[in-house]
């Protein structure tokens, strides 16, 4: 069985990999180059969209699901973190009734500031 050292190693090296790599990202699409930002293939309700999702955040996300697998198995809670936010932040865009009707751009500002807070 893997020690909780181990885990607790794996999942902070993880969750420093994910905020390394999705700051610059969200930076990226703050500064208007990526409205489609969170348009990913689990969340995406928009059929014109299908060949569209944005492939690092798609690497993003399966980083974030290995971090929320290692929370539960911890017993860790995982309400607030990057990993949890970045689903929520991908949902709040797919809820839109189009893809423009709610900014990538002004989500993006949203995260990062939540990021910075935090």
């Amino acid at each position: 069985m893997v020690s909780k050292t181990k885990l607790y190693s794996k999942l902070d090296l993880l969750e420093t990999q994910l905020k390394e790599s999705l700051v610059p990202h969200l930076i990226n699409t703050a500064n208007g180059n990526n409205d489609l930002v969170f348009c990913v293939k689990q969340f995406n309700p928009f059929a014109q969209l299908k060949n569209q999702t944005d492939a690092v955040m798609e690497e993003l996300i399966e980083v974030g699901s290995q971090i929320l697998s290692l929370r539960e198995k911890l017993g860790e809670p995982s309400d607030g973190t990057i990993a949890e936010r970045i689903c929520w932040y991908c949902r709040e865009w797919s809820k839109a009734k189009n893809y423009h009707s709610v900014s990538g751009i002004d989500l993006a500002k949203r995260f990062l500031l939540e990021i910075e807070n935090q």
